[in-house]
């Protein structure tokens, strides 16, 4: 449940920016604009924790569906699924699934947003060019002016797509949390169903209504 709770805050609905580079302020509109332009996102990422003194290292995939505000995210035997409305977390091996109001401000961060990460909350400045694989990419140091579990973040934006390649996330646990895009397809489309969880059709799931 620690990394599934990393990767819940790791994602935070866009409001506001927080600019103070004007390089990295350029890169970071042009991303936004690019990502608000998809009518949905589907893409596979890699996500490891490690802490070099502890000697842990711990790497699995993901998968998160994105359209607007609704949203599937299936992580280590857990799917966080809303429709904008409404959000249920299914634990498959316990086989209980939790439901609750979406939007609600719990100090978490909204897994819809995984690609606008930058957007509220930060400061941020350039800290130039690198690249992984054949990809060119900018690097951006993101700092928080408010309260977060992280003490930085450096993300890295591909130079021709705009699109997000990697966040590294710099916990205040000593821990350190990097999320790799894998693959993204874009403006596919989905069936109301995939946005949500039918209590009606699982009978044998334990339902924990918080609402």
């Amino acid at each position: 449940m620690k990394k599934l709770l990393v990767i819940v805050l790791l994602l935070n609905s866009f409001q506001l920016f927080s600019q103070t580079d004007t390089k990295a302020k350029s890169i970071l509109d042009k991303t936004s604009e690019k990502t608000k332009s998809y009518q949905s996102i589907n893409a596979t990422f890699e996500f490891t924790m490690q802490n070099e003194a502890a000697g842990l290292k711990e790497t699995t995939n993901g998968t998160l569906i994105l359209q607007k505000e609704k949203y599937k995210l299936s992580f280590n035997g857990i799917d966080i699924i809303s429709d904008g409305k409404t959000q249920w977390t299914y634990m498959s091996a316990a086989q209980e699934v939790t439901i609750a109001n979406a939007g609600v401000d719990d100090g978490s961060i909204n897994p819809a947003t995984i690609f606008t990460i930058y957007e509220k909350g930060y400061k941020n400045s350039f800290l130039g060019e690198a690249s992984i694989g054949q990809k060119k990419t900018y690097k951006i140091e993101l700092i928080p002016t408010e309260t977060k579990e992280f003490s930085k973040v450096i993300i890295e934006i591909d130079q021709s797509t705009y699109q997000i390649q990697n966040a590294k996330l710099f916990g205040k646990d000593d821990n350190i949390y990097i999320i790799k895009v894998l693959s993204m397809q874009t403006n596919n489309t989905y069936d109301a169903s995939t946005f949500s969880f039918d209590v009606k059709k699982n009978p044998k799931v334990e339902v924990v209504d918080m609402r």
